[in-house]
């Protein structure tokens, strides 16, 4: 006689029990996570020792510590890559780098806390900095965090990934105006401009500026000298390179900014130059005198060139009388009244 036996089908469960089966799935899943958690971290704490003695380079000849999980320990990429970016910044987030290798912080969080707060060096800073004075942690009034990244642990530890990203989004915005005020006085600290006279005359300009210094140079340059049309030429058909109508454009600049009743001055002087020529040199007679532009000797032509140029003041210098005939003026041109005095003088033009 022969017993055979039957295995019963599962009973589904009653409505009632489904509460506790879920509390069962959740203790396992949660029992689960925290085991592969503390593989985690100690996989961490042998990877950031392997990357302070180099040994992934010397033993492993690896230069990236995620390929050498990846292709040696059979990691997959997302994992391999939140342990090699803890291990990475474990030098400057050493809070962080903590709570993820005694298994106090979740490894995917706390890879996501130091990739962002190594983003920008302010926020590296500021991460950093001790608070005037030490604030509870929102998940535990008796832990007091000292700093930004101690803060941010405790949100590695204790909140979900939604709640972690927007404690960093709030941190970024806090500092975001600090930032960008520091960033720019960086800048401004930075800049540069050398000015040198050369042998030939010519002035050599040579610099760095901010951004938003060159930003408005640039937008100048483009708007006192465009790129030239396609149906613009000149009589031998060649136009100026750019770097010529730029260096225009810049004279054009200063030589308006010098007029400018807005300009600045010094001694109730704006940026001008002083041509000092007597009144027989100017009218191209040989005196043997020399010209002087801002004190130094010039070249009789080039005087009478300079003393149409607006924002070049022409002092008139009559050595018979010995007194100054003219002081000059920075407006290029006759104003209403001196145009009228020209009319009436001269009714059919020179």
């Amino acid at each position: 006689m022969s017993h055979c036996t039957t295995t019963p089908n599962p009973v589904p469960p009653l409505a009632s029990d489904r509460p506790s089966q879920a509390a069962a799935i959740r203790s396992t899943l949660d029992a689960a996570a925290a085991a592969i958690n503390t593989q985690h971290a100690q996989v961490l704490s042998a990877v950031i020792a392997m990357k302070e003695q180099g040994l992934h380079r010397s033993e492993f000849g690896f230069s990236a510590l995620r390929d050498l999980l990846v292709s040696q320990f059979d990691f997959t990429f997302n994992t391999a890559g939140a342990i090699a970016a803890i291990a990475r910044l474990s030098g400057k987030f050493r809070v962080l780098a903590e709570a993820a290798t005694t298994g106090k912080a979740r490894i995917d969080q706390v890879a996501f806390a130091v990739r962002q707060l190594d983003q920008t060096t302010a926020m590296r800073h500021f991460a950093r900095t001790p608070f005037k004075n030490p604030v509870p942690s929102p998940f535990d009034p008796q832990t007091l965090c000292t700093t930004p990244e101690a803060m941010v642990t405790e949100y590695c530890a204790h909140a979900t990934f939604k709640d972690l990203r927007r404690h960093l989004d709030e941190l970024w915005a806090s500092i975001a105006e600090a930032t960008e005020l520091l960033d720019e006085l960086g800048q401004q600290s930075m800049q540069r401009l050398d000015l040198t006279p050369q042998h030939n005359g010519m002035w050599a300009l040579e610099g760095q500026l901010s951004d938003a210094t060159g930003r408005l140079l640039e937008k100048y340059l483009k708007t006192a000298c465009p790129p030239p049309r396609q149906d613009e030429t000149d009589t031998d058909g060649i136009l100026p390179p750019q770097a010529n109508r730029h260096a225009e454009a810049l004279h054009q600049l200063l030589a308006g900014y010098g007029a400018s009743p807005q300009a600045s001055t010094r001694h109730g002087h704006t940026a001008t130059l002083n041509l000092v020529v007597d009144i027989e040199t100017l009218q191209g007679r040989d005196t043997g005198r020399t010209p002087l532009l801002e004190g130094q000797p010039i070249s009789p032509a080039r005087a009478r060139l300079l003393a149409c140029e607006a924002a070049i003041i022409p002092a008139v210098f009559n050595y018979r009388t010995g007194e100054a005939v003219e002081l000059g003026r920075a407006e290029r041109l006759p104003n209403t009244a001196l145009r009228r005095k020209l009319e009436l003088e001269q009714p059919d033009g020179p």
